[in-house]
């Protein structure tokens, strides 16, 4: 929309500057200091008006060379950060793998120490039922 309403206005000011050159077609003298020139007025005002646009071309070309390169540079130091982060969340996940590994094998060991203890209970149990059997006999 913004770029439309630009477009519009830039032909009304093209219109308005032609029809104001038409109508001026008379030779002024135009000095430069060193020389002096007779031009007409039409050609005049229309080299004046490319001046000027060349003059705004250049200055919005600069400025869109720099945002350009702040936007390489944002976007170089993003890609940078996201692969940090990346690496981050790899070890994290090293980490978190490492733990689970630890874990598993505590209470793989938790559990063979309460079979141990249970294996034992029942050894325990059982020389004493032969003890009681023996006894019987």
């Amino acid at each position: 929309m913004k770029k439309q309403i630009s477009t519009i206005v830039s032909i009304v000011l093209i219109i308005i500057i032609a029809i104001f050159a038409l109508m001026n077609f008379e030779s002024v003298e135009v000095n430069f200091g060193f020389a002096s020139f007779q031009v007409p007025l039409v050609l005049l005002i229309l080299i004046c008006l490319l001046i000027g646009a060349l003059i705004i071309f250049l200055f919005s070309s600069t400025q869109n060379v720099k945002k350009n390169r702040q936007y390489k540079q944002l976007e170089s130091d993003s890609q940078q950060k996201q692969d940090e982060l990346n690496q981050q969340i790899s070890k994290l996940n090293d980490n978190l793998k490492a733990v689970e590994t630890r874990l598993k094998n505590s209470s793989g060991k938790q559990e063979l120490g309460s079979r141990d203890q249970q294996i034992s209970d029942l050894e325990d149990e059982i020389a004493k039922l032969t003890d009681k059997l023996s006894s019987q006999k």
